[in-house]
C-alpha cells in the first residue's frame, strides 16, 4: 500500500493485487463500466486537426472525472476533498492508480506456475483438475450460465466471479451443495485479486473449449433442420 495524504486527509492506495480484493474491484469496474465514453459516429468523425484536439481534450477530462470516482472508491476520499486538491498532485496520484490498474496482469500470471489450488482462511480449495475429480460437465455449465448473464451485471463479469468460484472451487471430496455455494460465494467476495486473476485466466481456458463444442452442437442442429424436408400443406 502506498501511504497518502490528499489535502489533510490520510489514505492508503493499493499498488500490488494482493492489497485490492474483488468485492472492492467489482466497484471501480462497475464505475467504469457505468461511465464509458461515448465516442463520435462514423458521420460525426472529426474533420480537422482543431477537431481532433477538441475530442481528446472532452477524452481526457471524462477520464479524469472516471479516474476521480475510481479512486474515491478504493481509498474512501470524498470527491468533494479531491476536488480541493493541488492539480499537480492529485494528477500524479492518478496516474499512480492507473499505472496499477493498466498493469499487465496476464503476464503476471503466465509468469508464475500453473496453478491447481488456492488457499483461504486455511482451507485449501482446488480447481476443478487434478485433486478435485467430481467437477462435472453440469458444473461448468452452471458457471458458463452465470458468464452469460454477467453483460447485465453493473460489475460486468466481476460481477459473478464470486459465484462461478463458489461453483467450481471445492475443498477435497466437497460435492455441489446450493447452501454451500451461497455461503462461499460472501467468502470468496474478500478475495484478493492476485487469487482471483488466477482464476479467471483458467476459467477462460476451460469455458473457451466447451464453448467450441457448443457451437459444432449448434451448428450440426441447423443442418439437421436444414435437412428436414418441409410439409406441404394440403388443399
Amino acid at each position: 500500500m502506498i501511504n497518502l495524504a490528499i489535502g489533510e486527509t490520510k489514505c492508503k492506495l493499493p499498488c500490488e493485487w494482493n492489497e485490492i480484493n474483488l468485492k472492492d474491484y467489482s466497484k471501480i469496474y462497475s464505475i467504469i463500466k457505468a461511465n464509458p465514453f461515448v465516442e463520435p459516429d462514423e458521420a460525426n468523425q472529426p474533420s480537422n486537426d482543431a477537431e481532433i484536439k477538441a475530442l481528446d481534450l472532452q477524452r481526457g477530462l471524462h477520464n479524469m472525472n472516471t479516474n476521480r470516482k475510481v479512486f474515491s472508491s478504493l481509498t474512501g476520499v470524498d470527491e468533494k476533498i479531491i476536488d480541493k486538491v493541488d492539480a499537480d498532485e492529485m494528477a500524479e496520484t492518478l496516474l499512480l492508480m492507473t499505472n496499477f490498474l493498466n498493469s499487465d496482469v496476464k503476464e503476471m500470471i503466465v509468469k508464475e506456475d500453473v496453478k491447481q489450488s488456492f488457499e483461504y482462511k486455511n482451507t485449501k480449495y482446488f480447481y476443478p483438475i487434478a485433486q478435485m475429480q467430481t467437477s462435472t460437465f453440469g458444473d461448468y455449465i452452471e458457471a458458463a450460465q452465470l458468464d452469460m448473464l454477467a453483460e447485465k451485471h453493473e460489475a460486468g463479469k466481476f460481477g459473478v466471479i464470486a459465484e462461478q468460484m463458489a461453483i467450481l472451487c471445492r475443498e477435497t471430496n466437497e460435492v455441489y451443495d446450493e447452501q454451500i455455494v451461497k455461503k462461499k460465494t460472501k467468502l470468496f467476495e474478500n478475495l484478493t485479486m492476485e487469487i482471483v486473476w488466477g482464476f479467471v485466466f483458467f476459467l477462460n481456458r476451460q469455458t473457451n473449449t466447451y464453448k467450441k463444442h457448443i457451437q459444432t452442437f449448434s451448428n450440426q442442429e441447423s443442418e439437421m433442420i436444414t435437412d428436414i424436408p418441409q410439409t406441404i400443406g394440403k388443399s
